[in-house]
């Protein structure tokens, strides 16, 4: 179910750190993605030694990226996720869009953000591909046992 909301709500705030418990919330209404409870944990943790770009409607946090910087050319979209009653409105490009607007002017040449890879056929993940495509990502390579057996990460890059 999508709640009725336009774009000109939404607030993208400035980078924090520590969100873990904030995002926790996010993550778990998308168990399709985040439904593995040790790696979900993981992510959490992650997320509060990371620089975390938040969406936010009104009072609500409704999606955030997780930013981690390999050098200072290459960044990584970390952990990401919008709330599952905003999916599909725009929000997680426009967090996306305002941290490539930061980087750029940092200097930063490559993005790269890992995914389930193709080779799984799943639907969910086919949709997270799309998604990423549809920001100017391309597929780099597919690391066949990178999350244990059977789980395939795809590396994906943008130049920019």
């Amino acid at each position: 179910m999508s709640v009725g909301v336009s774009l000109s709500e939404l607030s993208i705030k400035p980078p924090r750190r520590e969100l873990g418990s904030e995002c926790e919330k996010i993550l778990r209404t998308v168990p399709e993605w985040f439904g593995r409870e040790q790696a979900l944990l993981n992510y959490i943790k992650d997320i509060n030694m990371l620089d975390t770009y938040t969406a936010w409607m009104s009072d609500e946090l409704v999606g955030f990226i997780s930013v981690k910087y390999h050098n200072k050319w290459t960044a990584e979209l970390y952990v990401l996720a919008v709330a599952a009653d905003y999916h599909r409105m725009g929000i997680g490009s426009e967090i996306y869009n305002k941290i490539e607007t930061d980087l750029v002017a940092k200097s930063f040449k490559l993005v790269q953000v890992k995914t389930i890879g193709v080779s799984l056929r799943d639907k969910h993940y086919e949709k997270t591909r799309y998604f990423y495509r549809s920001l100017g990502f391309f597929p780099l390579e597919e690391h066949p046992d990178f999350w244990g057996a059977g789980t395939p990460c795809l590396v994906m890059v943008k130049s920019i």
